[in-house]
């Protein structure tokens, strides 16, 4: 027979972003305790029910009424359950350093010329919407842990970012020699375009920046960098 457990609490390390609690067998009058900047989440059969933020609660119909009602429990006596039981932080970041695996490839709208850049950079990740990101990344993830999310998300990310670089430079005709110098307003377009991405993860950026780019070195890029600089010195 299960043991029941009275007291639910977080009792993992301070930098875990998800954290599952080991016991599984609960009771209408089992206490959770949520800390500051966590929420908790019950989830059943792959579905997540309730949903508590900070604070203390008893696992009852009147804090936990979805998976009361899907059980049919009443307080009327104490009633044993199964469940999951997630804590999740929201206020650790995700810090991520990021790199195209594959060059970013582009007709040049300036000069019309094919070009090919690496694009280097670091990027911090929140929770903000708790159901949202247990559904994407936990549920199915027997062994889940923060390794885990970091590859999900940067492999993800690594896709998206190659995209908006692309369409950026070319829908505002953006000249590939001056990304350089304006490397902090183009971090903060491509940051705008990735947290729409990221809304559907429950996920957003804190942080987004680009490092570098990593330019070609064939002789058309050469070639037009020497017509861009004898312009400027015109």
């Amino acid at each position: 027979m299960m043991t029941i457990i009275d007291i639910i609490k977080y009792e993992g390390n301070n930098k875990e972003i998800v954290w599952k609690h080991p016991g599984e067998e609960f009771s209408n009058v089992s206490e959770l305790r949520v800390n500051k900047n966590q929420d908790a989440l019950l989830v059943r059969k792959e579905q997540v029910l309730d949903l508590f933020s900070t604070g203390q609660y008893t696992l009852n119909a009147q804090s936990a009424p979805i998976l009361s009602s899907a059980l049919n429990i009443k307080d009327e006596e104490k009633s044993s359950f199964n469940c999951e039981i997630y804590f999740l932080n929201k206020s650790e970041e995700i810090p991520i350093k990021w790199g195209t695996d594959k060059k970013v490839q582009f007709m040049e709208p300036t000069y019309g010329f094919p070009v090919s850049i690496g694009v280097y950079g670091e990027m911090s990740l929140v929770v903000v919407d708790s159901r949202k990101f247990l559904n994407k990344y936990v549920n199915n993830e027997q062994n889940f842990n923060k390794k885990a999310l970091y590859l999900y998300i940067k492999s993800f990310l690594k896709t998206r970012i190659k995209v908006h670089i692309a369409n950026l430079i070319i829908n505002k005709y953006i000249n590939i020699f001056e990304i350089d110098e304006n490397l902090s307003c183009f971090s903060e377009q491509i940051k705008e375009e990735l947290i729409l991405d990221l809304q559907e993860h429950g996920i957003t950026l804190s942080k987004f920046v680009i490092l570098n780019i990593a330019t070609p070195d064939d002789m058309n890029y050469s070639k037009y960098k020497e017509l861009y600089l004898k312009k400027l010195r015109m």
